[in-house]
């Protein structure tokens, strides 16, 4: 495999510039308000000059710790979370002054009944469903008491400019994220899937959106060498695409493994991923209207039912040339893992390409048994 042009180290120099500019920000007074979910508008926060963090686990450093609160067989991301806030090793958590949580599945919506005993937590509702004038009413009320929340604990004024600057600013945010993705459209992929995360990362603390896209088209101009390469463009075209679905990719050990093992991750759909990217936010409506619109329609399996998930993979597929598809599923998700049913009879039957569910942990206990299943199904490309 050729050398990553945006390894580990890029995104912790990446990390390490946010935390700093975070320091500074909060040295004039500017409060951290910690977000879980792609549900939040961080627009909102940003708009009471607030520094919006999220906060998912990634690691299973802190999974045992919270398993004195948690059952054991919770979803592995939920546990890594909690358990980072309880033995306050995060500096994000640490630094955030209250917390905005979606009720999205039912175990992050009982854990955050057990956070809010550590740091104050507002949990936005969520309706059920994304597809009814009455669910937008609903969401679009929920917004409305965030934004009071917000100029309540921050002191300042949301006004309706402020939201539209950090609508503009976000979008472009967005746009930016999503042609770094396109680079994987062409003849060959440019980027690796690790190498992608690391670029479009949001890097802890949001506090300088200019700065990020500025990063990230930098990272695109070394991209465009690449293209130059023959030697790159020939290992790469040899190498299977794959689409990596499902639930949040917080930890990089299916990621990762796809690629060491001879595969490509051309796209993600995955939150952070494309799913969060493909949709901007309206800038000629109301600017609290406009973002319950794009934030309701979220391809989330908590909402059902939850057909756009499954068009979004289909334009993935055809978009990004994908040769086939793996779905995460963090154990005992099972809002994912039932919705997977319709992932692969959607992926196998309408668009022909060979599908894998993998089903884990944090752990790497079980490395070994999935490496031979990667390998399996990369073999299938050849």
């Amino acid at each position: 495999m050729a050398e990553l042009l945006f390894d580990a180290d890029y995104l912790e120099r990446m990390e390490e510039e946010a935390f700093l500019q975070a320091s500074d920000r909060m040295d004039a007074g500017c409060q951290v308000v910690g977000v879980y979910c792609a549900f939040t508008p961080k627009e909102l926060i940003a708009a009471a000059r607030a520094i919006p963090v999220s906060l998912c686990g990634s690691s299973e450093n802190t999974i045992a710790d919270a398993e004195a609160h948690l059952p054991r067989n919770l979803c592995p991301l939920i546990k890594s979370s909690y358990g980072f806030a309880l033995t306050d090793t995060c500096p994000y958590f640490h630094e955030a002054q209250f917390v905005l949580a979606d009720a999205t599945c039912d175990g992050k919506k009982k854990m955050f009944e057990l956070l809010g005993r550590i740091k104050p937590v507002h949990l936005l509702h969520l309706p059920q469903t994304a597809d009814t004038r009455e669910a937008f009413q609903y969401w679009l009320q929920e917004l409305h008491k965030v934004k009071a929340l917000l100029e309540e604990q921050t002191g300042r004024p949301i006004t309706a400019e402020s939201i539209r600057e950090q609508i503009r600013l976000y979008n472009e945010f967005r746009r930016t994220a999503e042609k770094v993705f396109e680079f994987n459209r062409g003849e060959v992929p440019l980027f690796y899937g690790r190498e992608i995360n690391r670029i479009t990362s949001p890097a802890g603390f949001e506090c300088n959106i200019p700065w990020r896209i500025a990063e990230m088209r930098q990272a695109m101009d070394r991209g465009r060498k690449r293209a130059e390469n023959s030697d790159f463009r020939r290992m790469m075209a040899r190498k299977p695409r794959i689409l990596l679905t499902g639930c949040p990719a917080t930890n990089k050990k299916i990621l990762n493994a796809i690629e060491e093992n001879g595969g490509v991750v051309a796209a993600m759909e995955n939150c952070g991923g494309l799913k969060a990217l493909q949709m901007m936010v309206r800038e000629d409506m109301d600017p609290l209207e406009a973002l319950a619109e794009r934030y309701l329609a979220v391809a989330c399996p908590c909402m059902t039912p939850n057909t756009k998930r499954l068009d979004l993979i289909g334009r993935i597929i055809e978009n990004y040339h994908i040769d086939g598809v793996v779905e995460l599923i963090w154990q005992a998700c099972h809002t994912y893992n039932i919705e997977a049913y319709q992932v692969r009879e959607y992926v196998t039957n309408q668009c022909g390409r060979p599908y894998l569910q993998i089903e884990t942990d944090y752990s790497e206990a079980d490395s070994p048994r999935i490496k031979l299943r990667i390998d399996a199904f990369l073999e299938l490309f050849n």
